[in-house]
């Protein structure tokens, strides 16, 4: 006797655009060297529908790479570093981005910075513009 096979759920179609308070946000970064370029994976879920669509640009999200009080990168100096993608956000299962950092200092206009980035402490901080910020510690070795 034949048994059935099961059938794939379709994945839900979005219903709109995502706002920024309606999507959650995890952020991991795995393997970071220094010297080297690095990339933090964003997992985003739709806290508000069960799929919507979410434009990452530069003018709709923000990343910082920081070390106590001191911003090391950021994508207001660098704004060419934040990969331009339309996502389809759904409560389940998660959708991803992937951020990545060329392991420099920035500085204003992207101008190259004198200067090593030692091993270390670091956090990746991102928000949605409008949204709650996020971030995740990460050792630099």
């Amino acid at each position: 006797m034949k048994q059935a096979r099961p059938t794939k759920t379709p994945l839900a179609e979005p219903t709109g655009a995502c706002t920024p308070t309606g999507v959650d946000m995890a952020i991991d970064v795995a393997d970071a060297k220094a010297g080297d370029t690095n990339v933090a994976t964003f997992e985003l879920t739709s806290l508000d529908t069960v799929a919507c669509t979410l434009s990452i640009t530069p003018s709709t999200l923000v990343v910082k790479v920081t070390s106590g009080s001191d911003t090391v990168w950021s994508s207001d100096d660098c704004p060419d570093a934040l990969f331009a993608k339309q996502i389809v956000v759904r409560a389940d299962p998660a959708s991803h981005y992937q951020f990545t950092w060329n392991g420099k200092r920035s500085s204003d206009g992207c101008q190259p910075v004198v200067g090593e980035i030692t091993p270390g402490g670091y956090w990746v901080e991102a928000a949605l513009i409008g949204g709650e910020p996020h971030k995740a510690y990460f050792d630099l070795t």
